[in-house]
């Protein structure tokens, strides 16, 4: 019983959920930047500047946990068990398991509920706890009804697979008949992935010019903006517009930005992982791989320095004509 057999977390409510928090903070980011594109440049200009920034950041953090457990799932196979969650994965050699239980038969040895994480959503059941006794709990879930506890040398990691029977039964079918090639423990974080990303100068210097770029340019349209009478933000515009309507293309460019960096990310962790296969058999295919998946990450990097130049000149033409 060698073969790989995947399990993935209820997504349904969590999907839902995150994508309506997601479309209801993206329509009152578009609400705060309406009323600022709409008032004078002051106070209520800034504070509605501030809300919508503070809108769309969490549109992108509900956005990344809905894309995460989009693609999330738990692989388990005779030499051990792996978890992918957006930009974090587990290999966890089947050895190192000491024991596998449903949530429910462990609050019912310990006669309290498992504490969840502080910033816990559903669909996004992510991060530490610990128990009375020290025990680190780590969480990788979707809800709280099918929860199944996974106890290693290192800390217990609480997963969600929907067939939860059926996980448990498989799991402990593959703990007895034991490991013929065990594997090694790998952890992948996203602090992980953004420390090595900047480690490789080519994309740490990509980032930070595409960062530095998107924020000069949101700094000298707001310099600019209170010298400008009106604008005409098209060719063919017959009456101008407010100045401060000349604020949406660094904003619109703050999102390409920010978008082309996320998925960069996501493009970079897959190469990273075919960049050290298990199976030294198919190394070469991998290998492939893993530059495509590079290349992809280089091609959105350098498409937000690009999408910025492009910005630049329309700002400069807006402003040179207005």
């Amino acid at each position: 019983m060698d073969q790989k057999i995947s399990f993935s977390p209820p997504r349904r409510n969590g999907l839902l959920f995150l994508g309506i928090i997601s479309l209801l903070f993206m329509g009152g980011g578009g609400l705060s930047f309406y009323k600022m594109l709409r008032s004078e440049v002051g106070g209520f200009f800034f504070v509605y500047l501030m809300l919508g920034l503070i809108a769309f950041s969490i549109v992108a953090w509900t956005l990344y946990h809905w894309f995460a457990l989009r693609s999330a799932f738990y692989s388990l196979e005779r030499n051990g068990i792996r978890f992918h969650w957006g930009l974090r994965s587990e290999d966890i050699p089947m050895k190192s398991v000491s024991w596998v239980r449903s949530s429910q038969e462990v609050q019912q040895i310990l006669h309290q509920r498992l504490p969840l994480p502080f910033a816990h959503i559903p669909g996004a059941i992510i991060g530490q706890r610990r128990l009375a006794d020290g025990s680190l709990l780590d969480y990788l879930s979707s809800d709280t009804q099918h929860m199944v506890l996974i106890a290693t040398d290192e800390k217990v990691y609480v997963i969600s697979p929907s067939k939860q029977a059926d996980f448990i039964f498989t799991i402990q079918r593959l703990m007895e008949l034991g490991s013929m090639a065990p594997w090694k423990q790998r952890s992948q974080y996203p602090t992980i992935i953004l420390l090595q990303v900047w480690q490789n100068r080519w994309a740490r210097w990509l980032l930070i010019a595409g960062l530095i770029f998107s924020l000069g340019l949101i700094a000298w349209v707001s310099l600019t903006i209170p010298n400008m009478q009106e604008v005409y933000m098209t060719f063919s515009a017959t009456e101008p517009a407010p100045p401060t309507y000349l604020l949406l293309l660094p904003l619109l460019n703050g999102l390409f930005y920010l978008l082309n960096s996320i998925f960069g990310l996501f493009f970079y962790r897959r190469a990273l992982q075919f960049a050290n296969p298990m199976a030294v058999s198919i190394a070469s295919e991998l290998q492939n791989f893993s530059k495509n998946y590079q290349f992809y990450a280089y091609l959105l990097w350098v498409s937000s320095l690009i999408t910025g130049i492009l910005f630049y000149f329309a700002i400069s033409f807006i402003t040179y004509v207005g």
